[in-house]
């Protein structure tokens, strides 16, 4: 399988608290898109595999939302990512929480990339 890496801009829309925004990413939409777009089920296009919430270090209200997927570059494609499941039966959650995501921010124009290349480094420390 192909690891496609989804790159979602957001900027925050006037007004909206950088830390309402976060939680709601943080409690609502990583746990969502995890068990809807992660499981086994055998309508998947292509599986989510990761996902993380990047902020801007100079404009501290844009945001990256990166996601990582296991499946063809053209399933991930898409601004409700209507390919990723075949008949999905409950897209109407899908489009719920991403207008709740539009609530607080404008998300601009995917950038889908495909992984050529891969190397592993040490394990993940922490660093304080």
């Amino acid at each position: 399988m192909n690891t496609v890496f989804r790159n979602d801009p957001i900027k925050l829309h006037p007004g909206v608290q950088e830390d309402d925004f976060e939680k709601f990413v943080a409690v609502e939409l990583l746990p969502f898109f995890g068990k809807k777009y992660a499981g086994p089920g055998g309508n998947a296009q292509a599986l989510l595999t990761s996902q993380r919430l990047l902020k801007g270090t100079k404009d501290r209200r844009k945001y990256q939302w990166l996601t990582v997927w296991s499946g063809p570059a053209e399933r991930v494609q898409g601004f409700s990512f209507e390919s990723a499941l075949i008949d999905d039966d409950n897209f109407a959650e899908t489009d719920s929480v991403l207008k709740k995501l539009e609530s607080f921010g404008m998300r601009f124009s995917a950038s889908i990339l495909a992984e050529v290349a891969k190397q592993s480094t040490a394990p993940e420390t922490s660093i304080l």
